[in-house]
């Protein structure tokens, strides 16, 4: 129930903040050695002239958002692609079969830098426009929780 009211609101909120053009998917923290890979999805739903404008980040532990950790460069993308964030290519090429789109570095300043019960952020022009979890709760046994695992939208 908990996850329904999750994406509902999130639903409301891009409406609000007429930014649907891009959304989160899924987040993935890998069984591999350290949690890898650790992967953010985000689908593309309109053709996006300037990605630069969105960016992500984690709230960690339910410590609250931090902003964004990772700004996307002045790419375009078409509709209909999905885009994967990953903090390293390695774990992710030898899991998934192909690189990720962009890496973020495994920093604890890392968009990618959680742990299966921290919240994901998407931000368009500084705002956040779409989250998987809830930033002020640590996710450690919620129905968002994904240690070791995988959280998709569907």
């Amino acid at each position: 129930m908990r996850i329904t009211i999750v994406l509902v609101f999130t639903l409301v909120l891009y409406k609000a903040k007429g930014q649907c053009n891009l959304m989160l998917t899924g987040v993935f923290d890998g069984p591999l050695p350290g949690g890898l890979p650790k992967v953010v999805e985000l689908y593309v739903n309109t053709d996006i002239s300037d990605l630069s404008n969105y960016g992500l980040g984690s709230a960690n532990n339910g410590s609250g958002s931090d902003g964004i950790e990772f700004l996307f460069p002045n790419d375009t993308v078409q509709a209909g692609s999905f885009i994967y964030i990953s903090a390293e290519s390695t774990a992710f090429l030898d899991f998934f079969g192909f690189a990720p789109n962009y890496l973020t570095g495994t920093l604890p300043t890392s968009a990618c830098y959680f742990n299966g019960n921290d919240a994901i952020e998407l931000f368009y022009q500084n705002q956040i426009i779409d989250r998987i979890g809830d930033s002020n709760v640590d996710g450690s046994g919620t129905v968002w929780d994904y240690q070791d695992g995988w959280l998709y939208r569907y």
